[in-house]
């Protein structure tokens, strides 16, 4: 397996920046400042054109640890799609919501309401996780919010990144896996637990700053 972590990174959020500086045994590639829909789009051409095996989701207001990414780099090849799961609003307390859900977003996107994701309840996953063996704690979902995400190559090519409205990769790819009826399935993995920091729109650097792509082996 050959994975490349994708840094989506429109921001400047310093506890990231100081997360991922411990991140190692990876090739990084940075996309930084772009617009959603070129970022990921420029995200997979580049990945199409290389030899890596498997296109790792992340994103920029993510804390994620050198475990988890070794968690989901270990993982059977198998797995088309395979995530962990973080907070959903930037708290972490055990009456709000995941990134996960067992049900479809609502189609299209740009029309939801916060209520239509019908979230996992992060006490039901909390509740669940402690129910269960860790070789049990692999869960299909229809829906998840890439936190820490590995896509192979195979749904990669077969399914392109698009947005609805300029937003919603995730839920555009959710929607389009059970649309094109191609056989993938998507998975998290409860036992792999993150902080998601859900900064406000209003720190976004695009169009302000240069947009760039940096790969770092």
């Amino acid at each position: 397996m050959k994975p490349l972590l994708v840094i989506f990174n429109p921001r400047s959020i310093p506890e990231f920046y100081k997360a991922i500086e411990k991140i190692n045994g990876i090739s990084k590639l940075w996309i930084k400042y772009f617009p959603q829909d070129e970022a990921y789009n420029k995200a997979r051409e580049f990945f199409l054109q290389s030899d890596y095996t498997h296109f790792m989701i992340l994103p920029d207001d993510l804390i994620v640890t050198q475990e988890n990414v070794d968690a989901i780099v270990n993982y059977d090849e198998s797995y088309d799609s395979i995530s962990g799961w973080c907070n959903n609003n930037g708290r972490d307390d055990t009456n709000i919501d995941t990134n996960i859900s067992a049900f479809l977003p609502p189609d299209p996107p740009r029309t939801a309401t916060y209520e239509g994701y019908r979230w996992f309840k992060i006490a039901q996953i909390e509740l669940l996780l402690s129910k269960v063996k860790n070789s049990d704690a692999i869960i299909p979902v229809l829906h998840q919010g890439f936190a820490l995400s590995r896509l192979s190559r195979r749904l990669i090519e077969q399914v392109p990144f698009r947005t609805d409205a300029g937003c919603c990769v995730d839920s555009c790819l959710s929607l389009d896996l059970m649309k094109f009826r191609v056989g993938f399935t998507q998975y998290v993995d409860i036992c792999i637990r993150m902080k998601h920091l859900k900064i406000p729109r209003s720190e976004l650097l695009v169009g302000k700053e240069k947009a760039k792509m940096l790969l770092e082996n």
